[in-house]
């Protein structure tokens, strides 16, 4: 358990910020399995500034979610700081804001944004020294190792967040040249930890309990945060969580549930965005319920490409068997 905002988190797992995932109702879905902190998906303070519809859409929340964080991306706390004046202006029920320093993507970074801001340190603390100043939200951050082998700062960016009145830190064990692939390295954050006064948040590749174990176990981290490796999985949350509780480990869900669970999210999903909307989003997602089934291809398959409607994917779900 850590302190947070003015609440206690009793739960472990973290539901990261995840563009095209981490919507109000794939928030609300996953909460219901013990999701202890959730995060909008990666807002752009530009799109608030300019008033783009979509972006001010990413803000939907029912004002129950706690803790719930909005992200911002940007590289200049002037816009910043006029997408949390938004923000406030739109009474967006939110718990703290939280600055992207993490994201490797190339429309990002080539802005100055994500990850590119881990370069100039200097620059760093003043935008971020601004934003903190100028926020009515506390202010968190995701951050990565560093730019490259070569420039593994986290230490020092860590420092320097800390010093400055973030209040709760996030790293992905990557360097953003890595980008999403090869090896996790929560080695190199063995003994942070000790130096920090304010929450510590580790990230990536979290796809079983066994990888939550070693995260966790390896940086004596707060809490782990729950991104790729949750979507159609969500008893990992439970799972992670009931370890750590009292060392049980519980079963994976078995097909009947994860139907279940499969429709459910499905029909949360057409009750916050329409039906045509959420079942084209769907397509990502509802063929992740089912992997390494038996002969779960077709379904999967299916969902990706032929399912329009929530009536046609309730009949292939109902359907699937394993054989």
């Amino acid at each position: 358990m850590f302190e947070f905002a003015n609440y206690k988190i009793d739960s472990k797992v973290i539901l990261a910020p995840m563009a095209g995932f981490t919507f109000y109702s794939y928030r609300k879905f996953m909460q219901m399995f013990g999701v202890g902190i959730s995060y909008s998906e990666m807002v752009s303070d530009h799109g608030l500034v300019y008033d783009n519809k979509q972006t001010i859409a990413y803000l939907k929340t029912d004002n129950l979610e706690h803790p719930f964080g909005i992200q911002l991306f940007g590289h200049d706390s002037k816009t910043i700081n006029g997408a949390i004046d938004i923000i406030v202006k739109e009474k967006i029920a939110c718990d703290f804001i939280d600055i992207n320093l993490a994201c490797p993507v190339k429309k990002v970074t080539k802005q100055g944004s994500g990850s590119s801001l881990l370069k100039d340190l200097d620059y760093l603390k003043k935008m971020m020294k601004e934003i903190i100043q100028h926020s009515p939200f506390p202010i968190t951050a995701k951050i990565r190792l560093g730019i490259d082998d070569e420039h593994l700062n986290f230490k020092e960016v860590i420092q320097v967040l800390q010093d400055l009145g973030v209040k709760m830190i996030a790293i992905h064990a990557r360097s953003a040249k890595q980008l999403y692939s090869g090896k996790t390295r929560y080695e190199l954050l063995k003994d942070i930890k000790k130096d920090m006064t304010i929450p510590l948040i580790v990230s990536g590749d979290i796809f079983t309990l066994d990888d939550a174990i070693y995260a966790l176990k390896t940086t004596n981290a707060d809490g782990v945060m729950i991104a790729r490796g949750g979507v159609g999985n969500p008893t990992l949350i439970r799972q992670i969580n009931q370890y750590f509780k009292d060392g049980t480990r519980l079963k994976d869900a078995d097909l009947d549930t994860q139907k279940q669970y499969c429709l459910t999210l499905a029909k949360m999903m057409c009750e916050d965005m329409g039906e045509e909307k959420a079942m084209r989003i769907f397509k990502s997602i509802g063929p992740k319920f089912f992997n390494g089934f038996k002969n779960s291809k077709n379904i999967r398959v299916s969902i990706a490409s032929k399912i329009n409607t929530y009536n046609e994917l309730k009949s292939l779900v109902d359907s699937f068997q394993i054989t």
